[in-house]
């Protein structure tokens, strides 16, 4: 089988259409034709195996990660930069449009300076492979372990380190975790903060080998070493117990004229340089206040960043290390009317006696739950500042909050090339009901036959294929059009039987036309 692929899947994904209906293929790109076969067909889609490209795009390269193809850690590695920007483009244009209704503006794309080398931290798995301790990765939706000898996302420090580290782990004979005996290696995850590094090692109840642990501190970067001592099942990668065996407490961080302490289960923006531009976009954006509050505020990085804007800031997040973490960041750079609370965001800001003037979002993937949002509703903030890593959740969040807000403008920053992410960040202010009308149009009061039949059948059935991925008839599209009062050919949806039955159009479908 052969399809033209029309468009990105969020995924990073080729979208083409078998019989009007869309097939995902993974590895195809826009205006590729490509040979697949099915590997699986639903009601509403299919997904295709690639088996062959019969018209490259321009934009597709030989991958600089030999690996790529393996891991599934990075989507676009056979993408060129160009093309990765247009893809990041793209799905977040179609996606607000599709679930928040916003086609305005969204602007360019702030690019990333280090398309390469730009990921300060990584978290691999250890397994026994042939006998030997590696490093590696797990194919995406899967158990399947992949070894990974090179990185090329990896900041150079951490990458040579990453390498080192397993050479001395098959040096001293380490062995991956065993849930038996509850001992072994489980994890290695490794930090660089300006050219320093930091290891933690997520074990069972083991005695680690001083003599490696001497040898891991010798490395050139290495200024703190970290056990974990992990035995349960638990989607946390770290245990409750953290012992530190070698060197700093923390790792320091400076943005500014701030200086950040960072504890081992702390977490920050994996693109350093791309996350201080993105926090000086949000300081510019934000208007001088009384009260700002940040929601997921983690170590308090953006919470410090934005202190001379507002005369009190308050952060609130769930993890109580990062709370603590971000109160002593606070502290030590002589904050006092900057504080940060632990409590679940929604309770907290519904709790709040404070008149909140900013607001700050930085929710995970999920986005914002319904007690957020009802009370980020109830509560109205003047200005909401909305930072996403998640476009579909972004726009359906968007979508609810427009009841009262309305998007001022979307910024797109790249800061994981060769992946199919993309953060995003949105200014959101209150309607000014002194302004803001809403206008009520009833159908019957305009003469529709004038602008909305010059669109013909065919193209009706094409946008909402396209828009919608739904097959509609002809039949359907007259039904609809009756039904908003644009006027039909004379005659044209008649039988010619004396009793015919004429399927009506689905909810579904006549929620889509109407839209069209």
């Amino acid at each position: 089988m052969k399809t033209t692929i029309k468009k990105w899947g969020i995924n990073a994904e080729g979208i083409g259409y078998l019989h009007h209906k869309p097939v995902f293929i993974k590895g195809a790109l826009p205006d590729e034709v490509v040979s697949f076969t099915l590997e699986k067909e639903m009601p509403r889609y299919s997904i295709g195996h690639l088996q062959s490209i019969l018209k490259e795009s321009p934009r597709r390269r030989k991958s600089p990660c030999a690996y790529a193809d393996q891991c599934d850690g990075c989507a676009l590695m056979h993408v060129d930069y160009k093309g990765q920007c247009q893809m990041k483009m793209q799905i977040l244009k179609q996606t607000l449009a599709k679930y928040a209704g916003y086609r305005g503006k969204i602007n360019p794309l702030i690019k990333n300076e280090s398309v390469l080398g730009y990921r300060n931290s990584c978290k691999m798995p250890v397994k026994q492979v042939d006998g030997k301790i590696r490093l590696g990765m797990y194919k995406a939706e899967s158990n399947t372990f992949v070894s990974i000898p090179r990185c090329i996302v990896h900041q150079k420090g951490l990458e040579q380190t990453r390498q080192m580290l397993e050479s001395i782990f098959n040096t001293y004979s380490m062995q991956s975790y065993d849930f038996q005996t509850e001992s072994g290696l489980r994890t290695v995850v490794i930090k660089e903060f300006e050219e320093k590094i930091q290891v933690i090692l997520v074990t069972g109840q083991d005695t680690l080998d001083a003599e490696m642990l001497k040898e891991i501190s010798q490395l050139e970067q290495v200024v703190s070493i970290w056990q974990s001592i992990k035995t349960d099942n638990s989607v946390d990668i770290y245990g409750k117990e953290m012992r530190l065996l070698y060197g700093q407490k923390t790792m320091e961080l400076h943005l500014d004229d701030l200086v950040l302490q960072l504890l081992p289960r702390s977490f920050f923006q994996l693109n350093t340089r791309q996350a201080y531009r993105l926090y000086h976009y949000v300081k510019d954006l934000i208007q001088p206040c009384d009260v700002l509050v940040e929601a997921y505020s983690g170590i308090g990085a953006m919470s410090l960043m934005l202190a001379k804007k507002a005369k009190k800031v308050i952060g609130i997040e769930y993890i109580e290390d990062a709370v603590k973490n971000a109160n002593e960041n606070a502290q030590r750079n002589h904050l006092k009317h900057v504080s940060f609370v632990c409590e679940d965001a929604g309770k907290a800001l519904r709790d709040m006696k404070e008149t909140i003037d900013a607001l700050v979002v930085d929710p995970p993937r999920t986005g914002l739950d319904a007690l957020m949002k009802e009370v980020i509703l109830k509560k109205q903030p003047n200005q909401i500042v909305y930072v996403s890593c998640n476009p579909s959740t972004l726009a359906k969040d968007l979508k609810q909050l427009q009841e009262i807000y309305q998007i001022k403008s979307v910024q797109p920053f790249d800061m994981f090339s060769q992946t199919q992410h993309v953060e995003t960040v949105a200014l959101l202010s209150k309607l000014d009901v002194d302004k803001h009308i809403d206008v009520e149009i009833k159908l019957d009061e305009l003469d529709l036959t004038s602008a909305e039949s010059k669109a013909t059948y065919a193209q009706i059935k094409e946008y909402i294929l396209e828009k919608f991925d739904l097959n509609v008839s002809t039949l359907y599209i007259a039904q609809i059009k009756k039904k908003c009062g644009i006027e039909l050919r004379e005659h044209y949806n008649k039988s010619k039987k004396e009793k015919q039955v004429i399927p009506q159009c689905t909810p579904e479908k006549e929620e889509r036309e109407v839209k069209k």
